[in-house]
């Protein structure tokens, strides 16, 4: 992924969700970060809709 920051912000959302830790080793995959990005930002959605 190009963007440090962002980078750096998924890997925390991934660990405050209690996700895998595949996700996080795919954040170095540059052909899965993106999707990987994606879908965190769709639970985070979910996960604030429901709290």
């Amino acid at each position: 992924m190009a963007d440090q920051i962002r980078k750096t912000e998924t890997i925390r959302s991934i660990e405050n969700l209690q996700l895998t830790e595949n996700l996080i080793s795919a954040m170095d995959d540059a052909e899965q970060a993106e999707s990987v990005a994606q879908a965190i930002y769709s639970l985070q959605c979910l996960n604030e809709q429901w709290y």
